[in-house]
């Protein structure tokens, strides 16, 4: 939930932590915290679309250095969104906030500016996997399933977040800033919530109270304007020396002088009671609730996922409240079934993330529509109760210009479209049938390659199918020289000579739309695998694509360089370019651009396309 001020507070305040040596012991991950955290501290670029292999590399130097210590793992991520709503709000406002800060980045680069690459999340998972680092889904947030699973394990918490300074942790919380994992042992600073309560001096009882009336992602200051108000005529005993501290202070002196045998309930009670206004007292009191039921330690759905592999989920059908199919779950858990895909399931809204782009051109995101909609389809099939459709529209967020605008997308039912419940059921080449049918690919197109280099292949057939503006040939020669480097396990130096620094000049904001098109396609054709139960391997990104030596490759092509030039190489890395070319490109040839050098010429400016209707304004238009 985030309480603002409270970490930078309680960092601040020595004498609530104590340094260990970490090692011998269990561990629980906030898995979304600490992907975040590595890819921002890790100095990799985010505007160029990802360095998706040297990520990969932090990620599993990390564990490699816990597993060092013999400090055990367990990596929980959050799920779903919560299908009653109660946490739209705080997250339609991130959503705009990562549209602000993506265009900043399109315009300069900003070294003080972060936005996680879209793919990031899928590296991350198979560095755990790669390094046998057991992890799990949530059915929705994770922090109270994270909080309950370390006490029932009476072990430490890694996380970044806030809420795990009031979360009753026997076993403590260490802030990932906290940690010192690259050199020498493992010495972490450890926090346990006691020391806070003491140095309030409260029961350690009341602190999800006092977070509460502080503020979090539920209780808005709105809603405690007038609490501190009135708070502000109570006579406190407070030693606050700054304004930072003060308002914790206040509102722990508060709670001080409440009855020592007086509950968390009686203490809201009191606290009511400060507000003279009914209709503010009310408004106080739900989202205070709200927020008092997240601190809540509960019986956790994953302590017998990591134990026995055992499955316990209560996620439910949006509308027909039925119990989601008992095959899906373990899926879910295992990080191999989309979370957009559940979350179509049980909520009807898919919050699509923003890139680094070209925002006067329509979103990336409206590249692959036709391709969630064919997903949408197969999962809508699936919610039907009495043979009537009970997904008939999801919501889709997505920009428009630079606004961001929720749209409702109808989902292909047409008859190619089967329902979710025959998955298990079909064959592989049925399956296999299916994927490439929706991917615009035959599988006379992709014979020629490994069957690992399927989903990606197809993945450009359909970029080029269906780019809007239509793929430029570099960007195409850039996409698929990177992806031969990468993969090429000889290539590693080459592509770490090539990354430039964050400030490089060569950023080609219509090359980073392509490859942010791209990028979309690839994560929904991964959704619809997933969906499908993997007729073809996951691609793994790592090995594909790295946005910061595509960049480089694209900016060499545009010189009047080679392909063959850019790959140095043995023979082998030409006929893998040549043989992917050819794939990619078969019957397709006519639908690229060919790259028009403008160099010392002046070119007519685009008009801004900030008020082009997005394709699917009208439920379920076609690009």
């Amino acid at each position: 939930m985030g309480i603002p001020g409270l970490t930078s507070f309680v960092h601040s305040t020595r004498n609530l932590w104590t340094t260990i040596d970490l090692h011998d012991t269990k561990l629980l991950i906030d898995g979304k915290a600490l992907l975040f955290y590595l890819y921002e501290n890790s100095d990799l670029d985010c505007r160029c679309g990802g360095q998706y292999n040297e990520f990969y590399r932090t990620v599993v130097a990390f564990f490699v250095a816990l597993k060092s210590r013999r400090v055990d793992c367990y990596v929980v991520f959050d799920g779903t969104i919560d299908p009653s709503g109660k946490k739209l709000k705080t997250i339609k406002k991130r959503v705009k906030e990562s549209l602000k800060t993506a265009n900043k980045l399109s315009i300069s680069a900003d070294n003080r500016l972060f936005l996680i690459p879209l793919l990031s999340a899928h590296v991350f998972k198979q560095a755990l996997r790669d390094e046998s680092i057991p992890f799990a889904i949530c059915d929705s947030e994770a922090d109270a399933e994270i909080a309950s699973l370390a006490a029932a394990g009476d072990c430490a918490v890694l996380s970044y977040d806030s809420d795990f300074l009031i979360f009753d942790v026997k076993g403590g919380y260490i802030p990932l800033s906290f940690l010192r994992w690259k050199s020498g042992p493992l010495k972490a600073k450890i926090y346990y919530r006691s020391k806070l309560a003491s140095h309030f001096r409260i029961r350690p009882e009341l602190l999800p109270l006092l977070a509460s009336l502080a503020g979090n992602d539920y209780v808005s200051g709105n809603a405690l304007a007038d609490f501190h108000s009135a708070l502000s005529r109570v006579q406190t005993n407070t030693r606050a020396t700054s304004k930072r501290e003060a308002k914790f202070a206040k509102i722990a002196s508060f709670l001080r002088e409440l009855p020592s045998s007086c509950s968390q309930e009686e203490a809201l009670k009191s606290t009511l009671e400060l507000i003279t206004s009914q209709r503010s007292r009310n408004t106080l009191q739900h989202v205070i609730e709200l927020s008092l039921q997240e601190y809540k330690m509960k019986e956790t759905n994953l302590l017998h996922y990591f134990e026995k592999g055992l499955i316990h989920s209560s996620l439910q059908t949006l509308h027909g409240k039925q119990e989601i199919e008992e095959w899906v779950l373990p899926h879910f858990r295992a990080g191999k079934i989309s979370i957009d895909s559940m979350n179509t399931l049980t909520s009807g809204r898919n919050f699509l993330r923003f890139q680094v782009e070209n925002f006067e051109e329509i979103s990336s995101n409206c590249c692959s529509l036709d391709l969630r909609r064919f997903v949408y389809g197969i999962l809508s099939k699936a919610g039907t109760v009495d043979g009537i459709r009970k997904i008939t529209t999801v919501e889709e967020s997505d920009r428009q210009g630079l606004q961001v605008i929720e749209f409702n997308v109808e989902p292909d039912i047409g008859d190619s479209v089967l329902s979710w419940s025959l998955v298990p059921f079909l064959e592989l080449e049925e399956r296999y049938s299916v994927l490439l049918f929706a991917l615009d690919t035959d599988a006379s197109d992709v014979s020629s390659l490994p069957e690992s280099a399927i989903l990606i292949a197809s993945s450009v057939r359909y970029l080029i199918n269906h780019s809007k503006p239509a793929v430029n040939m570099n960007h195409l020669k850039a996409l698929l020289c990177c992806w031969v480097l990468l993969k090429n396990s000889s290539s590693k130096s080459k592509s770490g000579e090539r990354r430039p620094t964050k400030s490089s000049s060569m950023f080609c904001l219509h090359a980073a739309h392509s490859f942010c098109q791209w990028q979309c396609v690839v994560r929904d054709a991964i959704m619809l695998n997933y969906t499908l139960l993997e007729p073809v391997p996951s691609p793994h990104i790592h090995e594909v694509f790295c946005g910061t030596l595509a960049k480089n490759l694209h900016g060499e092509l545009q010189k009047g360089r080679s392909v063959e030039k850019l790959l140095l190489s043995p023979s082998s890395d030409v006929q893998s370019y040549h043989m992917l070319y050819s794939a990619v490109t078969k019957d397709l040839s006519h639908k690229i651009r060919t790259p028009k050098h403008t160099r010392g010429k002046k070119t007519k400016k685009k008009p801004s396309s900030s008020h082009t209707k997005h394709p699917t304004t009208s439920a379920g238009a076609k690009p």
